[in-house]
């Protein structure tokens, strides 16, 4: 696997499983983060991500850290992704 980042692990795992970046969600807070927020279909940043993550997020949660994947997780149950698509 070519380095050790989100994005290309999560690739790689797509390409084994015969998946599409369609098909995903991304979640982060740092700028490490950018390349998997690009890469899936849907980009959020949680309430504590650095402000150049939130501006390429598709969607910012009023949560931080835990707080915020547990809000971003809410919403999609409720929303099946309808309000998240860009």
């Amino acid at each position: 696997m070519p380095g050790r980042y989100k994005a290309s692990g999560l690739s790689v795992a797509l390409s084994e499983l015969g998946l599409s970046p369609h098909n995903t969600v991304g979640v982060g807070d740092a700028e490490n983060d950018s390349a998997l927020l690009n890469l899936c279909e849907c980009g959020v940043a949680v309430a504590n991500a650095l402000p150049m993550l939130k501006e390429i997020a598709d969607f910012v949660t009023k949560g931080d850290r835990g707080a915020g994947v547990i809000e971003l997780i809410d919403h999609l149950l409720a929303s099946d992704l309808s309000e998240l698509q860009p």
